[in-house]
C-alpha cells in the first residue's frame, strides 16, 4: 500500500507508537484513535504499535467491551476496515513476529494468546509492507541525522557521536534494541562519553522509527496533542469566517467512551466524506472549497452529537451530560494557502467559556514527514548551525581576541 500522496486520505496514526510516545494510557489513547478515526478516511497503525503498545493491547485484546473508563472495542474498526494494520512482508502472521521479537530480547513482548487473537481479529485486513525497504531507511535516517549535529571540535560529544554513526552504518539490520544495547555499552566502558550525546542517538533513533513507515507508504500523518499554547491563541470568540463547532469532540472523556459501533456508522454519512475529501485536498495543496468544509464539518459534527446521545442515554449518564455541554465549544481554523506548497493548515481549538476541561486538539491532517520535520529536531539542526557559526568566528580571531565559547555542543536542547 503505497498510495499518492496527493490523493491519500489514508494517514498514518503516529500517537501509538510504542517508543517514546506520549500517550501511555489507554483511555487517552482511544480518545486520539477515535478522534483521528472520525476526521480521516482509514488510520494506518503497524504490526510493530499493535504488539507492543501497551495501552493499545488493552483496546483491541480487551476481555470485556469496556471499562469505568473506556471501551476496549477498537477491534471493530479492524473488522470495518477503518483502522488498517499494516504488516512486514516477512512475516505471515503476528504469532511469527511476537516469538522472533522474544528471541532478540525485544522488551515489552506480548503472551502468545494476544498474538494469536490479532492473527484472528486481522484475518483479511492485514495489508504488507517492505520491511527491507523500512529497516534500511531507518538506519539511513538514524546516520545521517546524527551526523549532521557533529561539531566541529574533537571533543567528548562529537567522538560519541562519530562513534554511534559508524556502528549504525555497520549494522545490516539496525534494531532499535541494538542500539540501546550499544549506548547501555558505551556509558558502562567509556568515560570520556557524553551523556548529552547519547541522549542525541537516542532521540535520532525515535525521530527516525516514528517517522520511517509514513515514509515509505508516502502517508501523510494524522496529528494531535493535549492542549498546547496553539490552542490558547483559538480561545474566545470566534472569527465570523470560522465555524463553531460542539466542545465533545475535543473532550477526551467523550471520546474514550463513544462507542466504535457508532464511528463505523459515521463512516457512511455523506458529510464526512465532504470533509475527508477537503481535509485531504487542504493538506496537499490542491484548492480547497472552504464553504464546503465548513457546512461539512458542522453537519458532520451535528449528527455525530446524535449518534453519541443516543449511545449514551440510560447508559452512561456523565458521558451524556458532556456531550450535551454547551459551555464548551470548538472551532475550526482554517489558515491562508502556504506560499511554498499552495497548502491549508486546519485545526480544530478550543474554545471556552469560565470553564476549561481537559481537552485534546486536532491538527486534522499533516504533509508526510518528509517535507515537515517534527519542532524537536528543527532546533537541534538550529542550535547546531548556531555552534558552527561560533566556531567558524572563533577561528578568524587572533589568538589574545578569542571569545569564551557561549554555544557549546553539549548544551541540551529545551
Amino acid at each position: 500500500m503505497s498510495p499518492d500522496t496527493e490523493n491519500s486520505t489514508h494517514v498514518f496514526l503516529s500517537e501509538t507508537e510504542h517508543h517514546g510516545s506520549p500517550v501511555t494510557d489507554p483511555e487517552g489513547l482511544r480518545a486520539r484513535i477515535v478522534q483521528h478515526a472520525l476526521f480521516a478516511e482509514r488510520l494506518v497503525v503497524t504490526d510493530s504499535q499493535v504488539l507492543h503498545n501497551a495501552a493499545l493491547r488493552s483496546l483491541l485484546g480487551g476481555r470485556t467491551p469496556s471499562s469505568a473508563e473506556w471501551r476496549a472495542d477498537l477491534a471493530e474498526l479492524i473488522r470495518s476496515d477503518m483502522l488498517v494494520v499494516v504488516r512486514r512482508d516477512s512475516a505471515s502472521s503476528f504469532r511469527e513476529i511476537r516469538d522472533e521479537h522474544e528471541a532478540r530480547g525485544v522488551n515489552d513482548v506480548p503472551a502468545e494468546e494476544y498474538a494469536e487473537l490479532m492473527d484472528e481479529i486481522t484475518e483479511g485486513h492485514v495489508v504488507p509492507y517492505s520491511v527491507d525497504r523500512a529497516s534500511e531507511l531507518f538506519r539511513r535516517r538514524t546516520a545521517n541525522r546524527l551526523a549532521e549535529l557533529i561539531g566541529p571540535p574533537d571533543d567528548d560529544y562529537a567522538r560519541t557521536l562519530r562513534s554511534a554513526v559508524e556502528w549504525i552504518r555497520g549494522q545490516d539490520p539496525l534494531y532499535y534494541n541494538s542500539l540501546r544495547g550499544w549506548i547501555e555499552e558505551r556509558r558502562a566502558t567509556h568515560r570520556d562519553t557524553s551523556e548529552v550525546a547519547l541522549e542525541a542517538v537516542e532521540r535520532s533513533a525515535n525521530w527516525s522509527f516514528r517517522t520511517t513507515l509514513p515514509a515509505v507508504l508516502e502517508m501523510p500523518v494524522a496529528w494531535g496533542a493535549v492542549r498546547t499554547p496553539a490552542t490558547v491563541a483559538l480561545q474566545g470568540e470566534a472569527p465570523p469566517e470560522e465555524s463553531a463547532l460542539p466542545g465533545y469532540a475535543l473532550n477526551p472523556y467523550v471520546l474514550a467512551r463513544l462507542p466504535a459501533g457508532v464511528v463505523n456508522e459515521a463512516v457512511g454519512l455523506e458529510s464526512r466524506k465532504v470533509v475527508v475529501d477537503q481535509f485531504a485536498r487542504a493538506h496537499s495543496g490542491r484548492p480547497v472549497d472552504t464553504d464546503a468544509l465548513k457546512n461539512g464539518v458542522e453537519d458532520f459534527c451535528m449528527h455525530l452529537q446524535e449518534a453519541a446521545v443516543a449511545a449514551f442515554r440510560g447508559l452512561d449518564a456523565d458521558a451524556l451530560a458532556a456531550v450535551r455541554d454547551e459551555r464548551v465549544r470548538a472551532r475550526l481554523h482554517i489558515s491562508p494557502p502556504s506560499v511554498a506548497t499552495g497548502a491549508v493548515d486546519t485545526l480544530i481549538g478550543l474554545i471556552s467559556s469560565g470553564f476549561n476541561p481537559a481537552s485534546l486538539m486536532l491538527n486534522l491532517l499533516s504533509v508526510p514527514f518528509d517535507v515537515l520535520q517534527d519542532k524537536k529536531e528543527r532546533k537541534l539542526k538550529k542550535e547546531s548551525e548556531r555552534f558552527r557559526a561560533a566556531w567558524r568566528l572563533e577561528k578568524q580571531l587572533p589568538e589574545h581576541e578569542k571569545l569564551l565559547r557561549i554555544v557549546s555542543p553539549t548544551e541540551p536542547p529545551e
